[in-house]
């Protein structure tokens, strides 16, 4: 009996765990402001109080032609548009790889704000 209570305690905490990982499949955002642009990817900095800031000060979002980049109307821009000290959303998978400046490949929108 004690086997068989132990292999369902051990499933249901690799469930629990397996469970927690969901944040890198679902689509989050973020406000920042661009620090560098080299048309195809932006170097940004998040806004302060965000989850993205205390994983790293610094981030590149790669930008490649499935990447939507529109206007605070959600107007098609180009990566051309948004200049350094412009204040964008960042819109990606949830996952920011740990190196330093940090990086999001999986990036889906990039809203230029007003």
């Amino acid at each position: 009996m004690k086997k068989h209570y132990f292999s369902i305690v051990l499933l249901a905490v690799a469930l629990l765990a397996l469970s927690s990982c969901g944040g890198a499949g679902s689509e989050v955002n973020f406000m920042a402001t661009v620090i560098g642009n080299n048309q195809s990817d932006l170097l940004v900095e998040p806004e302060e109080g965000s989850d993205e800031l205390r994983s790293a000060d610094k981030i590149v979002v790669y930008i490649n032609d499935d990447v939507k980049l529109v206007d605070s109307q959600d107007k098609e821009i180009t990566i051309g548009d948004i200049k350094v000290g412009d204040k964008v959303q960042i819109f990606y998978n949830g996952a920011i790889a740990e190196s330093y400046p940090a990086q999001i490949h999986k990036c889906y929108k990039v809203k230029l704000l007003d």
